[in-house]
């Protein structure tokens, strides 16, 4: 299982972050959900949204990208850009501990792919029915014809523990991977 872990840089399309049968820990706002990967599937570089047209110099209202969603005991990691000339603001739910990451949204434009050409920083985990949302910034003196999103990744579809399991992998007698899907919680 070396080697299988979220933000890992590499040339062409990402590594899944477990394989069939092996455990993951999914970080869901104060939660902690011990699963194991059913099946997982890779998704190609898709267009995941079109926002339409939008105004010179104006920002979008919110909009939810469905396309992005997971469903029930399944979470996907995606790594997106914008095709067009944009900034877009992603947004995933905010966690609930003493430390995690703020609710921090930083644009993305489409020449992340010169400065991130394997989109790492670009990288999300989605939990189950809980679908990002995004805003798209035009700050070009024209007006965008469409706003564009490429997403592309893995499907994981995962089962529930029991409890002997869990207890192994607290006590790190069997290995999981950690995965994100919001603030990452304390465990004091």
């Amino acid at each position: 299982m070396s080697g299988l872990h979220i933000f890992k840089a590499q040339v062409g399309m990402f590594d899944p972050v477990a394989l069939q049968d092996q455990y993951v820990i999914i970080h869901y706002m104060n939660q902690r959900l011990y699963r194991q990967v059913d099946f997982f599937e890779s998704i190609p570089p898709f267009q995941a949204i079109d926002l339409g047209a939008l105004a010179v110099q104006t920002a979008s209202a919110r909009f939810n990208v469905g396309n992005l969603e997971a469903g029930n005991g399944e979470f996907a990691l995606y790594r997106w850009f914008p095709l067009d000339n944009v900034q877009v603001m992603l947004f995933l739910p905010a966690g609930v501990a003493e430390f995690e990451l703020r609710n921090l949204q930083v644009p993305v434009d489409m020449a992340i792919g010169q400065r991130d050409p394997n989109l790492v920083s670009t990288e999300i985990a989605v939990w189950q029915d809980n679908r990002p949302a995004m805003i798209a910034l035009n700050h070009t003196d024209y007006a965008q014809t469409a706003v564009r999103i490429v997403a592309m990744g893995y499907r994981f579809h995962t089962e529930e523990v029991s409890k002997a399991v869990k207890e192994a992998i607290v006590a790190r007698k069997e290995p999981a991977t950690h995965v994100w899907c919001s603030g990452r919680p304390t465990t004091r």
